[in-house]
């Protein structure tokens, strides 16, 4: 039997897709995590979090999938996002 051959674009399109949801989830789980603390502590808990355990790669990934739509966010990471650092030149 053959397999269908997705094209190049296809391909890395299903992969950015995956990563944005992978991403999303795993910025979720952080936010389960602090969600019975009060807004004012979990919000920059989260973003520290983040910041302070993600990869370089990972938050560019991140704030790049999420800066201009991050309706699917969980709301206390939506809140967060403005707190994550970029990774910084280099």
């Amino acid at each position: 039997m053959s397999e269908a051959v997705l094209p190049t674009n296809e391909v890395q399109a299903a992969h950015k897709a995956e990563q944005r949801e992978k991403l999303a989830r795993m910025a979720g789980q952080i936010a389960d995590f602090f969600k019975s603390y009060p807004d004012a502590q979990a919000v920059p808990a989260i973003a520290d979090h983040i910041n302070q355990f993600w990869s370089r790669r990972m938050r560019e990934d991140f704030l790049a999938a999420f800066n201009g739509d991050s309706q699917e966010l969980h709301p206390l990471v939506r809140r967060a996002l403005a707190l994550i650092r970029p990774a910084r030149g280099g």
